[in-house]
């Protein structure tokens, strides 16, 4: 884009990047079609890691975004152009003093362990996992 701003494909990148599978692996088209109940195909998810999607539907952008478990408003905006919403995220969550604890003993773990725990995380939040909003009839 000759305006400077973050083509959907890059930032769909370092979305990837960032927002990891509970294994602490990179989510794939495969992992991607899976979570989202067939919404979004393994074809779709390679089109739009190579930039041939120029404008993705609102609807995909919210099934990868419940998916893989961050804001679809990181999709979006000057914040997720310049990569500071999830710090702004990590800010606003390190005001709850439990958060603030849980981080601290992660610190202390080895990376392998720190992964494990996230896994963990994710399997006993609702709001994190896909397969537990589908199962209690929310998500489409």
């Amino acid at each position: 884009m000759g305006d400077g701003r973050e083509h959907v494909s890059e930032r769909f990148l370092r979305l990837l990047a960032l927002y990891r599978k509970p294994d602490g692996s990179e989510w794939g088209g495969q992992d991607i079609e899976n979570a989202t109940g067939g919404a979004v195909t393994r074809s779709y998810v390679a089109n739009l890691k190579q930039g041939r999607i120029e404008n993705p539907g609102l609807a995909k952008l919210e099934a990868i975004s419940e998916a893989m478990g961050f804001p679809p408003a990181l999709w979006f905006g000057e914040a997720a152009e310049e990569g500071r919403a999830p710090d702004e995220a990590v800010l606003a969550a390190l005001k709850d003093e439990t958060v603030r604890s849980i981080l601290e003993e992660a610190l202390g773990l080895r990376p392998k362990d720190r992964r494990m725990l996230l896994g963990i995380a994710r399997q006993i939040s609702p709001a994190a996992s896909p397969k537990a909003t589908r199962a209690r009839g929310g998500g489409s």
